[in-house]
């Protein structure tokens, strides 16, 4: 390995000193240091290496040094650090990509018993990530993820407040559990996607292979079979288990909306986090009389959305307009 690669693993390790710092700033003024320095970052990752290594040298009292140092143009240079710790960020989580492009970030912080790692995809866009364990998972738009350091070493325990679909690595000897604020899902290797929207009145667990077993705070425990879906009233605990059709809970990560027989309510609700708008209903029997059934693309528009409904169903419509706050769109 010559000085640079060296150089780049020991700010992955997070030793590196102040003259190693100021290489790797030299070093991604050019195109080609830049695209090393990504590719080195995608190597550490997929090999897990970040949460094999123990500092010999505290990486936090660096940066405090580097700071103390620096004043006037000089900030010029930690800027350019910055752009280091993005790209780190990007390659973490864009890994595997899909067709929306997300823009994601990927934060590590001090937890009770070591470090934390935080990945949480943008407003707008759905994440796709590879966790070290090599389980994928396709992150909602506004949905977070949080693991341990030490998941790589039988741990395999992750924090969820949003919406994922996991595609769950095989591994017998160590269960994968999903947590969130009032339940858990454990699971060795399965697919399943996992509703648990922090403030939402239910959570939802759709499973499309495996088995996977869903616990609600209190310790009571529900099996759950391919086809099924589970839904939980965060008031009060209470559980129903129903068969359903997979792909109504899973479309939503290939870019789909899909509306079986559902209240124009219902729809609302969903519409309101697909487009960051927020729905008034004038006369809430309106919310409640008209069902529909259909598919869209997530690129069509809100405006074409209610366009299509407007053409079932006599609806008035008036939008006022909140940047950067969500639209208030009045219905009646």
């Amino acid at each position: 390995m010559d000085s640079i690669g060296k150089t780049i693993l020991h700010f992955l390790q997070k030793n590196a000193s102040q003259g190693e710092l100021k290489a790797l700033e030299t070093e991604i003024d050019n195109p080609e240091g830049e695209k090393r320095l990504k590719d080195y970052f995608k190597l550490w990752v997929w090999s897990a290496q970040v949460h094999e290594t123990t500092p010999q040298v505290s990486f936090e009292d660096t940066w405090k040094k580097i700071l103390s140092g620096r004043r006037g143009k000089k900030n010029i240079r930690f800027m350019n650090i910055q752009k280091i710790c993005r790209y780190a960020a990007i390659v973490v989580v864009l890994l595997n990509i899909g067709w929306w492009g997300a823009y994601s970030y990927y934060r590590r912080e001090k937890t009770f018993e070591g470090k934390e790692f935080v990945v949480q995809a943008s407003q707008t866009a759905n994440s796709e990530i590879i966790l070290p364990d090599s389980t994928k998972v396709c992150l909602r738009e506004g949905s977070t993820l949080r693991y341990n350091s030490d998941f790589s070493f039988g741990s395999r325990n992750v924090f969820l407040d949003g919406e994922a679909y996991f595609d769950v690595y095989h591994n017998e000897n160590h269960p994968f559990i999903v947590s969130t604020e009032y339940a858990r899902i454990k699971v060795l290797g399965t697919k399943f996607n996992f509703f648990a929207v922090k403030g939402a009145p239910v959570y939802q667990a759709t499973l499309v292979e495996g088995k996977v077993v869903f616990e609600v705070d209190g310790g009571k425990k529900y099996n759950l079979s391919p086809d099924q879906m589970i839904e939980m009233n965060v008031k009060d605990h209470h559980v129903k288990i129903a068969n359903v059709k997979t792909e109504l809970y899973t479309a939503w990560k290939d870019g789909k909306v899909i509306f079986r027989d559902e209240t124009l309510g219902a729809i609302a609700t969903k519409l309101e986090r697909i487009y960051h708008v927020k729905f008034v209903f004038n006369n809430q029997q309106l919310a409640r009389k008209y069902r529909f059934s259909g598919t869209f693309n997530k690129e069509t528009s809100i405006g074409e959305v209610i366009t299509m409904l407007k053409l079932s169903i006599p609806l008035e419509v008036r939008r006022e307009e909140r940047f950067p706050e969500p639209d208030i769109i009045y219905l009646r």
